[in-house]
């Protein structure tokens, strides 16, 4: 199918793409649909389907396109506006502000739903895999007896077009849960949420620790950049009910590779 026509609106006003989704395809174990969406929606503004300035289809035309409720391409229209991609004005529409914005997206998730969105849109190449037993200092850091048995994988997580190593992550996995994930080479979605498949069980809490690093000769060779250089070790601990460790989990960012943004408000 070819590139779909755009409709002019009026003299000096931005245009509308018509929608043409044949190469959409929602897959069932990833994402959420709606962060499918979003991520389908920012891959047509990458390639210049929907060029900056020009209107989206209506939430009624995605929808209809897409075989999603109207509701999923609402969010997943809020997921992009929030990466100041998309700008929306009453009975005008909603307008293509930026094309990709992945390359300056902070990399440090505030919600279980955005480190889906992080894993959705990245991939982890994992090039080494071990049995381990936790002793000593490792098994402090886990929290577990010394002695308790995980399946660690590491290796660099790179955007979907490999252009740019973004991090060097490491993950342990409970032994008994290695099945989820041993034959695993390429993560394109969250191994908790993996593990989770595996189980039929949700993860109840997942603890968040950042702290500043220095690159080590040997992490930085991985994933391109200077020994000695700053850096940012996100370690994130998923717990099961009972608050028993599944996955233990870091990964470290070159400081050129991430911005972390929050925003405070003021209470009622």
């Amino acid at each position: 199918m070819g590139k779909a026509p755009m409709a002019t609106l009026g003299e000096g006003e931005p245009t509308r793409v018509v929608v043409d989704a044949a190469d959409w395809r929602p897959e069932l174990v990833t994402a959420p649909l709606y962060m499918q969406v979003a991520h389908h929606l920012e891959a047509r503004i990458r390639r210049g389907e929907f060029p900056v300035g020009s209107l989206l289809p209506t939430e009624n035309e995605l929808a209809a396109s897409l075989g999603v409720s109207r509701q999923t391409v609402r969010q997943a229209i809020g997921t992009l506006r929030a990466n100041g991609q998309l700008s929306a004005r009453k009975g005008v529409g909603t307008r293509v502000e930026a094309g990709s914005n992945f390359d300056g997206k902070r990399f440090i998730a505030h919600s279980r739903s955005e480190l889906f969105e992080i894993a959705s849109q990245t991939e982890f190449v994992i090039t080494h895999k071990e049995e381990i037993s936790a002793q000593g200092r490792l098994a402090v850091e886990l929290g577990c007896r010394p002695g308790r048995k995980f399946l660690h994988m590491s290796g660099v997580r790179y955007p979907a077009t490999r252009h740019k190593p973004y991090s060097w992550n490491e993950v342990y996995v409970d032994m008994r849960l290695a099945p989820a994930v041993r034959d695993l080479n390429v993560a394109k979605s969250a191994i908790f949420h993996l593990i989770e498949d595996y189980t039929g069980e949700k993860i109840q809490e997942i603890q968040q620790d950042i702290k500043p690093i220095i690159l080590t000769a040997e992490i930085a060779v991985q994933i391109d950049s200077k020994a000695g250089d700053l850096a940012l070790q996100v370690t994130r601990r998923y717990f099961s009910a009972g608050r028993r460790l599944i996955e233990y989990a870091f990964q470290i960012l070159p400081a050129d590779r991430f911005t972390y943004s929050t925003t405070l408000r003021a209470g009622s």
